[in-house]
């Protein structure tokens, strides 16, 4: 850790001088007036996952010159960040994002998970790496998206990983499989599994097969359902986050002197030509510090990647987005686009708690003391001797608990509506009978509307197929959580002033379909199951408040419980300028280019048309690499 740790550090303190139209040695942190007076191909508003991937490949031709803007700063190379068992982001998410308050959720306000820092959501996430299934992408395609099936993205996929498997022992142990042809072994993100897993994950694996939940071989081979370990976004050599600045900038920052970074600086408006062309950006401090707003040109293409809350506030600030909200606040209109801030979506959470004996007096429980397998996470989490030696086997030989994610386990179960519940058939048709836009927000436009209609299709179609549409995860000490992976409700995220500093109004509209409270509550009746089964059931799991098996046991009262608790973010906010037809409400063509104007895509998670049935940057990943090769392609670079 320590090597890593002033390794970061001194890239972070790597500031060139401001030297006009000179390329530096090596890839570099420029400041604000070094990178306005830079002659750049293509400029690249934030430096996520897809930013960074695509600012790499297309830095691989040397006559390209790119530079990416990132709101937040590097981080430090902190244990929280690199360390998984160490696992917190708090000091690298925008403080500042909060709701209006939810109408689905008793008007609760909450905050709006969402990485500030280079590297974007790979630096704060949960290290979650599993690809969709192969029906999420053909409903992409099916919405008129050509070249997006999970045939075209494979190879994609392949070429971003370097994946490494556990010994044969350890998956013999641990019930870990795979499928090796579906994996890459040359790629820049490093993948793998932890190498150690808390004994009581085994009774939750056993479990999940008594309640009927079959083993997944591989999640990432197209076909993510049933029961299986988590890969993660790990270097299994130094057992360390695998980020997109690691291996994305970090990776090639000796040999790419065209290869430019500007940290802490938020883009606050993609500039245009007379003719709709996109020349540049403007930018400003993250802090507010700077006078006056910096200009950068792009010859080629501005590239957007600031995430699924903040690109499309961005683009409504320059001019693309519903006429009538730029009107209301004096931005001229560049491209009317109904979509950009519609379809808004994310994969809300249902946590639920146990009493297993770990914490009675603590967490003032009336319910019996229980008996859970020992150690768990609770071990680690309350005993300082037992924490104190763990950290100290990770240090010395990288191996134990802190391979893991802090919180987390190595099981999760991912299900099919079909795998949840008999009655799914039931869901589909109340579902189906519908009228698609009673749920929308109020003034929804016309062709947004329209694209809703279509996507809901595609997902009842899912439903009735073998599309995973929930997960499972028990964390082997108190807390259950419930995943949900394809809502039907539709927010929103507008502006709220016409500065980028200004948090735009965000509103997630969770669970304001009632076709999500359904499955929602048909997926807490299956943990549940899986809860009782007998190699949990000997554990004595005892629900907490506001569930509890003896009083919540109806559909209205599972619903409410579910309000009551209910995360709306996973921190996996997407879908706010989708990939669709414009009469559908799209934003972007299947090329990711922004209607309406040229010299402009939005290449980050805001361009899907709806979530995939896993966490986002795997996907990103492969997509970054698609996207990138296509620009690459247009512009006949290396």
């Amino acid at each position: 850790m320590v090597l890593s740790t002033v390794k970061r550090l001194g890239l972070a303190l790597l500031v060139t001088q401001a030297l006009a139209r000179v390329v530096p040695e090596h890839a570099t942190i420029v400041d604000r007036t070094t990178a306005a007076a830079t002659s750049y191909d293509f400029v690249i508003a934030g430096g996520g996952i897809a930013g960074l991937t695509v600012a790499d490949r297309l830095t691989e031709d040397p006559s390209v010159n790119v530079l990416v803007v990132e709101a937040g700063p590097f981080d430090q190379g902190e244990d929280a960040v690199l360390v998984p068992g160490a696992y917190n982001p708090a000091a690298y998410l925008w403080p500042d994002l909060f709701t209006v308050p939810q109408e689905g959720l008793n008007n609760g306000v909450y905050f709006a998970i969402c990485g500030r820092v280079v590297g974007g959501g790979s630096t704060v996430n949960a290290m979650i790496f599993i690809r969709g299934d192969q029906e999420d992408y053909a409903g992409w395609t099916a919405l008129g998206n050509p070249g997006w099936t999970w045939a075209d993205l494979l190879p994609y996929f392949e070429k971003s990983e370097n994946f490494t498997f556990p010994s044969a022992q350890l998956a013999a142990q641990g019930n870990i499989t795979w499928n090796a042809a579906v994996h890459g072994s040359a790629g820049p993100v490093q993948a793998t599994y932890p190498d150690y897993f808390f004994p009581g994950s085994g009774n939750w694996f056993e479990a999940a097969q008594h309640a009927g939940i079959a083993p997944d071989t591989d999640p990432n081979d197209g076909s993510v359902r049933g029961v299986f370990w988590l890969p993660l976004a790990e270097d299994a050599r130094t057992r360390t986050r695998s980020d997109a600045r690691v291996n994305h900038y970090d990776r090639v920052i000796a040999t790419r002197p065209n290869y430019h970074l500007l940290p802490e600086t938020s883009v606050s408006r993609v500039l245009f030509s007379s003719a709709k062309r996109a020349t540049g950006v403007q930018f400003v401090a993250t802090d507010g510090t700077s006078s006056a707003p910096t200009t950068v040109n792009a010859s080629k293409e501005v590239l957007v990647a600031a995430g699924g809350l903040h690109t499309p506030q961005l683009l409504q600030l320059s001019g693309i987005g519903p006429a009538a909200l730029l009107a209301a606040f004096g931005i001229p209109v560049v491209s009317d686009l109904p979509g950009v801030g519609a379809n808004f979506q994310d994969q809300p959470t249902i946590p639920m708690t146990y009493n297993l004996g770990a914490r009675k007096s603590e967490r003032q429980l009336t319910s019996p003391v229980t008996n859970n397998v020992s150690p768990n996470w609770g071990s680690l989490l309350n005993n300082a001797t037992y924490d104190a030696e763990q950290y100290a086997r990770y240090e010395a030989n990288k191996t134990g608990p802190y391979t893991l994610v802090r919180t987390l386990s190595t099981n999760f179960a991912a299900l099919a509506l079909r795998d949840i519940t008999p009655d799914y058939l039931a869901i589909i048709a109340q579902a189906a009978a519908r009228n698609p836009l009673a749920y929308l927000p109020a003034g929804t436009d016309a062709t947004v509307a329209a694209g809703y209609v279509a996507q809901r299709a595609v997902l009842l179609a899912q439903l009735a197929a073998d599309a995973a549409v929930g997960g499972l995860h028990w964390n082997t000490d108190a807390t259950n959580t419930l995943y949900t992976f394809k809502p039907f409700s539709r927010g929103t995220v507008a502006i709220n002033s016409t500065s980028i500093l200004d948090s735009p109004l965000i509103d997630y509209r969770t669970a304001t379909d009632p076709t999500d409270l359904a499955i929602y509550t048909a997926l807490l009746k299956k943990n549940r199951q899986v809860m009782a089964a007998p190699s949990m059931a000997a554990l004595g799991p005892v629900e907490d408040a506001p569930f509890g098996t003896a009083t919540v046991t109806s559909d209205a009262a599972i619903q409410a419980a579910i309000r009551s608790v209910m995360s709306p973010t996973n921190g996996h906010e997407c879908c706010t300028a989708a990939m669709l037809p414009r009469a559908l409400g799209g934003v972007v063509d299947s090329d990711l280019q922004v209607y309406g104007v040229t010299g402009l895509r939005v290449i980050d998670v805001s361009y899907w048309p709806f979530p995939v049935a896993g966490a986002p940057s795997a996907t990103m990943y492969g997509t970054g690499e698609k996207i990138a090769a296509v620009i690459k392609a247009k512009y006949g670079l290396s």
